[in-house]
Protein backbone atom coordinates (compact mmCIF):
# COMPACT_ATOMS: atom_id res chain seq x y z
CA UNK A 1 0.00 0.00 0.00
CA UNK A 2 1.17 3.53 -0.48
CA UNK A 3 2.78 5.33 2.45
CA UNK A 4 0.64 8.21 4.27
CA UNK A 5 3.66 10.45 4.45
CA UNK A 6 3.07 13.87 3.38
CA UNK A 7 5.02 15.09 0.74
CA UNK A 8 8.21 17.93 1.22
CA UNK A 9 7.72 20.95 1.64
CA UNK A 10 8.03 23.33 -1.07
CA UNK A 11 11.40 24.89 -1.48
CA UNK A 12 11.80 28.84 -0.51
CA UNK A 13 11.73 30.96 -3.11
CA UNK A 14 14.85 32.51 -3.96
CA UNK A 15 15.98 36.04 -2.43
CA UNK A 16 18.75 36.73 -4.48
CA UNK A 17 17.55 38.77 -7.20
CA UNK A 18 15.82 41.23 -4.00
CA UNK A 19 19.57 43.26 -4.10
CA UNK A 20 19.00 43.48 -7.16
CA UNK A 21 15.77 44.61 -7.79
CA UNK A 22 15.26 47.16 -5.02
CA UNK A 23 18.22 49.77 -6.56
CA UNK A 24 16.21 49.34 -9.82
CA UNK A 25 12.99 50.43 -8.60
CA UNK A 26 14.67 53.30 -7.06
CA UNK A 27 16.58 54.43 -10.09
CA UNK A 28 13.22 54.41 -12.11
CA UNK A 29 12.34 57.00 -10.00
CA UNK A 30 15.59 58.82 -11.36
CA UNK A 31 14.99 62.02 -13.61
CA UNK A 32 15.67 61.40 -17.12
CA UNK A 33 19.21 60.35 -18.04
CA UNK A 34 20.46 59.84 -14.08
CA UNK A 35 18.82 55.87 -13.56
CA UNK A 36 22.66 54.39 -14.01
CA UNK A 37 24.01 57.07 -11.75
CA UNK A 38 21.49 56.15 -9.37
CA UNK A 39 21.24 52.75 -9.93
CA UNK A 40 25.50 52.40 -9.08
CA UNK A 41 25.45 55.04 -6.28
CA UNK A 42 22.74 52.50 -4.53
CA UNK A 43 24.56 49.69 -5.52
CA UNK A 44 27.65 50.42 -4.20
CA UNK A 45 26.62 51.73 -0.93
CA UNK A 46 24.67 48.30 -0.12
CA UNK A 47 27.49 46.14 -1.70
CA UNK A 48 29.72 48.69 0.51
CA UNK A 49 27.43 47.70 3.64
CA UNK A 50 28.73 44.59 4.53
CA UNK A 51 32.49 44.96 4.59
CA UNK A 52 32.08 47.89 6.49
CA UNK A 53 29.98 45.99 8.90
CA UNK A 54 32.61 43.32 9.14
CA UNK A 55 35.22 46.06 10.07
CA UNK A 56 33.05 47.42 12.59
CA UNK A 57 31.82 44.22 14.33
CA UNK A 58 35.50 42.78 14.28
CA UNK A 59 36.65 45.86 16.19
CA UNK A 60 33.84 45.79 18.18
CA UNK A 61 34.10 42.04 19.06
CA UNK A 62 37.71 42.25 19.70
CA UNK A 63 36.88 44.28 22.93
CA UNK A 64 34.74 41.67 24.45
CA UNK A 65 35.91 39.38 27.26
CA UNK A 66 36.40 36.48 27.24
CA UNK A 67 37.58 36.78 23.67
CA UNK A 68 34.97 35.70 20.87
CA UNK A 69 37.67 34.76 18.50
CA UNK A 70 39.18 32.07 21.01
CA UNK A 71 38.80 28.55 19.98
CA UNK A 72 38.77 27.49 23.29
CA UNK A 73 36.18 29.05 25.00
CA UNK A 74 33.90 27.31 22.91
CA UNK A 75 35.24 24.44 24.00
CA UNK A 76 35.20 25.22 27.47
CA UNK A 77 31.85 26.74 27.38
CA UNK A 78 31.52 27.94 30.68
CA UNK A 79 29.23 30.56 32.22
CA UNK A 80 31.73 34.07 31.84
CA UNK A 81 31.66 32.91 28.11
CA UNK A 82 28.05 32.46 27.71
CA UNK A 83 27.10 35.82 28.75
CA UNK A 84 29.70 37.15 26.26
CA UNK A 85 28.28 35.26 23.73
CA UNK A 86 24.81 36.39 24.74
CA UNK A 87 25.94 40.02 24.88
CA UNK A 88 27.60 39.61 21.21
CA UNK A 89 23.56 38.35 20.32
CA UNK A 90 22.10 41.25 21.98
CA UNK A 91 24.42 43.93 20.59
CA UNK A 92 24.20 42.37 17.18
CA UNK A 93 20.66 42.27 16.99
CA UNK A 94 20.56 45.82 18.76
CA UNK A 95 22.19 47.35 15.72
CA UNK A 96 19.76 46.02 13.37
CA UNK A 97 16.07 47.12 15.03
CA UNK A 98 18.46 50.50 15.46
CA UNK A 99 18.66 50.64 11.84
CA UNK A 100 14.80 50.67 11.31
CA UNK A 101 14.62 54.29 12.69
CA UNK A 102 16.07 55.05 9.08
CA UNK A 103 12.51 53.64 7.41
CA UNK A 104 10.86 56.98 8.30
CA UNK A 105 13.24 58.70 6.01
CA UNK A 106 12.13 56.93 3.20
CA UNK A 107 8.94 58.47 0.90
CA UNK A 108 6.10 55.99 0.82
CA UNK A 109 5.19 55.48 -2.65
CA UNK A 110 6.75 56.69 -6.11
CA UNK A 111 4.51 59.81 -6.27
CA UNK A 112 5.84 60.83 -2.80
CA UNK A 113 9.55 60.62 -4.41
CA UNK A 114 8.71 62.41 -7.39
CA UNK A 115 6.57 65.57 -5.49
CA UNK A 116 9.97 65.55 -3.24
CA UNK A 117 12.46 66.13 -5.89
CA UNK A 118 10.46 68.73 -7.63
CA UNK A 119 9.62 70.88 -4.46
CA UNK A 120 13.11 69.90 -1.81
CA UNK A 121 15.96 72.01 -2.84
CA UNK A 122 18.51 70.69 -4.10
CA UNK A 123 22.57 71.21 -3.35
CA UNK A 124 25.73 70.29 -4.53
CA UNK A 125 26.74 68.92 -1.21
CA UNK A 126 24.44 66.31 -0.79
CA UNK A 127 26.27 64.63 -3.64
CA UNK A 128 29.52 65.82 -2.26
CA UNK A 129 28.70 64.63 1.29
CA UNK A 130 27.55 61.05 -0.62
CA UNK A 131 30.41 60.41 -2.43
CA UNK A 132 33.28 61.46 0.75
CA UNK A 133 30.80 58.95 2.62
CA UNK A 134 30.97 56.13 0.32
CA UNK A 135 34.11 56.60 -0.32
CA UNK A 136 35.42 57.03 3.44
CA UNK A 137 33.23 53.43 4.31
CA UNK A 138 34.93 51.78 1.25
CA UNK A 139 38.55 52.82 2.39
CA UNK A 140 37.78 52.06 6.04
CA UNK A 141 36.65 48.46 5.23
CA UNK A 142 39.44 47.37 2.97
CA UNK A 143 41.96 49.33 5.26
CA UNK A 144 40.69 47.27 8.52
CA UNK A 145 39.44 43.95 6.62
CA UNK A 146 43.12 43.93 4.74
CA UNK A 147 45.15 44.25 8.46
CA UNK A 148 42.72 41.56 9.96
CA UNK A 149 43.77 39.03 7.50
CA UNK A 150 47.68 39.97 7.54
CA UNK A 151 49.21 37.53 10.28
CA UNK A 152 51.70 40.60 10.98
CA UNK A 153 48.94 42.52 12.06
CA UNK A 154 45.75 40.63 12.75
CA UNK A 155 46.86 40.28 16.29
CA UNK A 156 46.30 44.43 17.01
CA UNK A 157 43.81 45.52 19.20
CA UNK A 158 41.59 48.11 16.79
CA UNK A 159 41.90 45.80 14.34
CA UNK A 160 40.43 43.02 16.52
CA UNK A 161 42.86 40.69 17.09
CA UNK A 162 43.92 39.96 21.13
CA UNK A 163 46.90 42.29 21.34
CA UNK A 164 50.54 41.50 20.14
CA UNK A 165 53.39 40.37 22.00
CA UNK A 166 55.84 42.93 22.66
CA UNK A 167 58.62 40.40 21.98
CA UNK A 168 58.14 39.90 18.45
Amino acid sequence: PPSAMPPPPAAPASTAPLPKAAPAKAASAASGGDEGVVYGLLTTTYNVGGPIAQAISNQVFGLFTPALSDPKNYVEDHYGFRRTVAWSFGLTYAMAFLSLLTLPLLPEQKAEAQERKRTWERRDCYAYATVVLVGAGLAYSCTFDLLAVFPATMCYRFVGGEGCDSDA
